[in-house]
Parts: structure tokens; sequence; C-alpha cells
């Protein structure tokens, strides 16, 4: 079959399955990794939304939706062309090939949602959502909607050689490539987990009020966990790459650094005491620090939390809630990052958006219905799992933009506190703002400097109070691109997330040292 034709989903998972066999077995060879079927297939998800999806049909079918009213409605249709393989104690334990499309129509009347989908994507099943879509809207007379016409909107970025697209054998290397370093770090590396996974997706939404936009969207990951043990100690590093990248992003940011890092994080850890306890002055580091504000301060900015009433920036908006030094981003066109998208998953344009100014809030992140509800313009924050939810409120690449300090002055006079490197999991409840975050790597800071690394620390704070506290922010800001997802409402999204150095008067330090 030529390798430039598309093949059928059927042929291409058929093929997938021999591919994962083979490898599970030992038996792979080069000869039938499948990156002509790929790319096949690959370039014909797109065509096949066009042909079923064209203007004329996606009218008819937002046609039926308001055929009972509505404030608006839409088509949501997307393919997704996935690859995932895990690497665990030096051996490949799982590679999973995955094909998933569908799509699904929403009604949005006031506060109600109608939403169905379908995992076939044909004429009549989307003409059958619609319907039932529509069914929340009754006793209101037809609503005609605007004929959809393309736009072309101008891309964040482009991708000419887009990693995923890379051959199936450099996958393999790569899992390969980043066991060997980690285990070359100390011999006292004795275990090493691999994940890779890369995604090709494409996504077609029409709206009622005459928007009609195609997207492809390319994504990469890939983590190393490497475990360390000394007598009856043990501690795990990590460390990841990715993003929406070109293939040459690997020769820049190599899985063998990558793999190394984690492993000298976890080398680290085997040393480290017993983390400090009570309130003290906190600096978080750059890149993955910014974990922090997501939680924080970004699911608090959501339009629904907000408009519902439960999040603490309901009717702040105007108000002085940070330093004076502190500007949030919310950016949807955020080069390379996880977030970033040409629209979000309701066909609004991404953008810049700026929450906090000078320490004030003057912004939200907004979806259509929500900001229909509060007045206010969509700020394309509408996002989705997958075509089988309907889409909310949600981040894209949140950042604490970058200051005017240099950032080792920001330790400089601190004769006693903590020095958080990388941040782990944490959350937030967004009522109250009060959060807790674990960190993967601290280090106490003594006379000015950071000193002996710790173990088992956990900020505990409130967001609000956290805000006005910081009293520093460094120049070298970094975005992660890497590792962010994002879970909210039972929906993962990809997310970025980052910060310059940041220095907090005061933040309770949860340790067992006293």
């Amino acid at each position: 079959m030529p390798w430039d034709k598309p093949i059928s989903r059927r042929i291409f998972l058929r093929r997938g399955a021999l591919v994962s066999t083979a490898v599970l077995t030992g038996t792979l060879a080069p000869s039938i990794l499948f990156r002509r079927d790929a790319q096949a297939a690959i370039m014909g998800i797109g065509q096949e939304l066009r042909d079923i999806l064209n203007e004329e049909t996606v009218n008819r079918i937002l046609a039926e939706a308001l055929q009972r009213g509505g404030d608006f409605a839409e088509v949501f249709a997307e393919q997704r062309f996935r690859t995932s393989i895990v690497l665990d104690d030096g051996k490949i334990d799982s590679v999973t090939y995955g094909y998933p499309r569908g799509a699904g129509v929403r009604v949005v009347r006031r506060t109600q949602t109608g939403y169905a989908y379908t995992d076939d994507i044909t004429y009549n099943s989307l003409l059958d959502a619609a319907r039932v879509s529509s069914s929340i809207v009754e006793n209101q007379s037809p609503v005609s909607p605007i004929s959809v016409a393309q736009r072309r909107l101008v891309a964040p970025f482009l991708l000419r050689a887009p990693a995923p697209l890379m051959v199936e054998l450099a996958k393999f290397d790569l899992v390969r490539r980043m066991d060997q370093a980690a285990r070359s770090v100390d011999p006292r590396i004795v275990s090493v987990r691999v994940e890779y996974q890369d995604e090709v997706r494409d996504v077609l939404i029409a709206t009622s009020d005459g928007g009609y936009v195609l997207d492809r969207q390319y994504l990469l990951f890939a983590s190393c966990a490497p475990t360390a043990v000394s007598g009856s100690a043990r501690r795990m590093g990590f460390n990841s790459l990715g993003g929406r990248v070109e293939a040459d992003y690997l020769t820049r940011v190599t899985p063998e650094a990558t793999a190394q890092k984690a492993a000298r994080q976890a080398i680290t850890l085997l040393e480290a005491g017993p983390a400090p306890a009570g309130p003290m002055p906190v600096v978080i580091g750059p890149g993955w620090g910014g974990v922090l504000i997501h939680e924080s301060l970004g699911h608090a900015s959501e339009g629904d939390g907000v408009r519902r009433g439960t999040s603490l920036l309901t009717g702040k908006l105007g108000s002085v809630i940070a330093s004076p030094l502190v500007r949030v981003v919310d950016d949807g066109r955020w080069v390379n990052g996880r977030g970033t998208a040409v629209t979000d998953d309701e066909g609004t344009p991404s953008q810049r958006t700026i929450l906090v100014e000078g320490g004030g809030l003057v912004s939200y992140l907004l979806d259509k219905q929500n900001a229909l509800l509060l007045g206010l313009r969509s700020t394309g924050n509408g996002r989705r799992q997958s075509y089988r939810q309907r889409p909310i409120p949600r981040m894209t690449n949140t950042y604490i933009d970058r200051g005017t300090d240099d950032p080792g002055s920001l330790l400089s006079d601190i004769p006693k506190g903590f020095y958080a490197a990388d941040l782990g999991g944490g959350s937030v409840e967004t009522t109250s703002g009060n959060f807790n975050f674990a960190v993967r790597e601290g280090y106490l800071i003594e006379n000015g400097k950071i000193t002996r690394p710790v173990r088992s620390a956990v900020l505990i704070g409130n967001s609000l109070e956290f805000l006005q506290r910081i009293e520093g922010v460094g120049t070298d800001l970094i975005v992660d691109q890497t590792r962010g997802t994002c879970g909210k409402d039972g929906q993962s999204v990809p997310v970025g997330v980052g910060q310059p150095t940041v220095r907090v008067s005061s933040i309770t330090v949860g340790g067992t040292a006293i």
C-alpha cells in the first residue's frame, strides 16, 4: 500500500497489535515497524472529519440542535492517534496504540446544557445527538444558526517535523536511553521506570455563530522515575521532557540529561534529613514551582466557580488580591506549551489573558456559557478532555510573569528559611483558598545560601495570603511544557505551569524537625 495513502482504522489497529506483541515477546525487528502505516493513518484522520462534517452537513445538524431554541449550539468532533510505551525494570512492560474518535453536539440555554455524543462519526448519528441535546429546551421557537464558514486563524507556532511523527524505532530507543542514563549515575539506582506517550489530535468545531475551525495538535511526553536505595532508605527521583515540539527538540533536551537529573535527585534525597517545621521565609525555584499558582489562583479564577459563588475570587474583580510585584498570566498561545492550541474546544481563538496585574485581579478565565451568564466575553478557556465530555472553563499555560529581581539576591538576606527546588502533588480548596503541596526536592536556606537537602516537606497556606506575601520575583521565568496534566470534574487536560524564582515572606512548612 502506498505510504502516502490513508489506511483504514481497522487495518492500522491490527498492525499496531502485531507490533505490540512483537515488542513484548522480544521479536521486534525494524522491518515491521510501521512508520508508513502510522503516517498514512495520521494523514487520513483529518480528511475523514472534513469529508463527513463539511459545511453543509454541520449547518443541518446545528439547525436541528436549535429546533427548540437555545442560546447557542456547537458540533465538536475529534480523532486521536496515540502511542504509549512503558519500560520498567529494564524491560518493555507495555506498548499501546490507540485511535479513538467521535463527536458530540451541545445546546446551551442559560444554566442548562444538553450534550450528546457518538463514537460513530456519521451524519445520521450526529443528527440524533442534536435531537437529544435539544431536549433541554422546550416551548421555545426555533433559532436559526448562522451558516458556518471556515475561519483560518493564525497558529501560535508551526511544527515542520513534529516529534510524535518520529519512527517507532526512535521511540523505543528513547526509553532505553533514559533507562541506561539513569542507571549510569550511581550504583545505588536500583530500578528505573520510563513512560513515553505521544499523540496527534485532529479537531473540528462548528458553532451556531458561524464558526468552522479545523486544527491538528501534536503532543509528546516522556518521564523517568529512578529509585535509589541505601540501607533501609529508598528514594525516588523524577524528571520529564516533551511538549508540542519538533523532533530536533530531543537534540537540545536529551533523554540522557533528563534521566540523569532524575537519578541525581533520587541520590540527593538519600542524604536528605528531616524537613523543618513552622512558618518561615520560603523561596520557590523557577519552572514547575508554578503549579502552586495554578492550583491556588488559577482554579479559583475559572468562571464556573466564580459564577456559582463557590470561588474565593467571586466579586473580587478589580480588587487588590496580591503583592504589587505580581502579574499572573494564562497564555493559550505560549510557544510549545502543553496547553497551547489555535482555539479552545469551543472554537474561540486562544489568547493571552492577564489575570493579575500589579496585584489587582483584572480577569477571570471564561468559556462561552459562563461568560454569557456573567455578562462578560469568553477568554478562550473552554476545554474538554475528549468528545465524550462537554467543555468547562480550564487553564491553558498559567504562570507568574518574570519580575525584576536577580534570582540569587532573593536568598541573600535570609538567615534561616526553606528552598523548594521542585514540587510534587498538592490540593487546594477553591472556596477558602487553603492549600497544601508536597515538596519533591527541598533544601535549607542558611545565612543566605542553599545548604542541606531535606525530605518529606509540605507547604501549607492560603492562596490570598501566599499572593500577598510575595516579596521578590526573579527574572528567570520558566514555563514547564513537559508534564502538567490538570484534573477537574472528572476531566484531564494538558496544561503548562511556570514562574521565575519567587520569594515569600512566610509559608508554613510541614516537616518533622522541630
